[in-house]
């Protein structure tokens, strides 16, 4: 009887299904490291919006904190960041910043350590007009 498969063949073939469950490129492995129920909930509560972003570049938690600190509207106890997918989420009071620009200034404050992109922005439960998802150049090349 021949072999089928044998050494690091094998172990190849028996790698490639775990490595299609979460690649982390696509826009919902990054929402899904950084999602956090409690926020939500808390968010929903005070009809604040949850943005979800890529980071391109350094992701610095730390930096990150104190950037969003200068952030109009931005929850800085909501923040969570995700190293590998490189990811960040926070709530968001668009009566004080839009999520476009919310990520505009995350970025301009990270000073060149990384730039920030939003993928989805998700609003409180009764206003579904909110959640949208932006086109942008690693989301479309899932």
């Amino acid at each position: 009887m021949a072999k089928l498969c044998s050494g690091p063949l094998l172990g190849a073939a028996l790698l490639i299904p775990a490595l299609a469950l979460a690649c982390g490129a696509c826009l919902e492995d990054k929402m899904a490291a950084t999602y956090d129920y409690e926020v939500t909930q808390q968010a929903a509560a005070r009809k604040q919006t949850i943005v979800y972003c890529d980071v391109q570049g350094l992701l610095d938690a730390q930096a990150l904190l104190q950037a969003a600190a200068k952030v109009p509207g931005v929850d800085v106890a909501s923040m969570r960041t995700s190293r590998e997918p490189a990811a960040v989420a926070f709530a968001l009071d668009t009566r004080l910043s839009n999520a476009d620009e919310a990520a505009a200034k995350l970025t301009t404050e990270m000073r060149g350590k990384a730039t920030i992109v939003v993928l989805r922005s998700v609003g409180p439960p009764e206003d579904t007009a909110m959640a949208r998802q932006v086109p942008h150049a690693a989301a479309a090349q899932e």
